[in-house]
């Protein structure tokens, strides 16, 4: 059963549907390969800073542009699979391309780098991502 994910937004609870997408994605993941689910990080660069916290974020490592999820399970092909998680109906509107271009790039160069690197759109093509790229061939 799919959980609700909801996160504190000031005083109203909000439900993030990329959120409701990776956690379906993730328990999939977690029944159908168990020992691939604990290789799952979790890239947390989204959320809303002020320029000092910003700065401090890219200190510390922040990538802007980063996948949602790092896979870091190689396999005969890869080093590892980068994905960025869209919620079913996602668009590239003009106010997201920017961001949403910065993602690709950030692909690109991880594809680069010999991993894989792909945009999953609604938990079942992330199920497919996550089944292609754990399938030996």
């Amino acid at each position: 059963m799919l959980k609700r994910v909801k996160r504190r937004v000031g005083k109203s609870n909000k439900l993030f549907p990329e959120s409701e997408v990776q956690v379906a994605a993730l328990e999939w993941l977690g029944l159908s390969h168990p020992v691939a689910r604990n290789a799952i990080i979790k890239i947390s660069n989204e959320g809303k800073r002020s320029a000092a916290g910003h700065s401090l974020a890219a200190r510390l490592g922040m990538y802007v542009g980063a996948s949602d999820l790092l896979l870091a399970w190689p396999n005969l092909s890869y080093a590892g699979l980068f994905l960025e998680v869209k919620p079913m109906g996602w668009k590239a509107t003009p106010s997201k391309m920017l961001h949403h271009q910065r993602q690709l790039d950030f692909i690109e160069h991880m594809k680069s780098l010999g991993y894989h690197g792909e945009v999953g759109v609604g938990v079942d093509e992330c199920i497919r991502i996550f089944k292609e790229y754990l399938t030996p061939k």
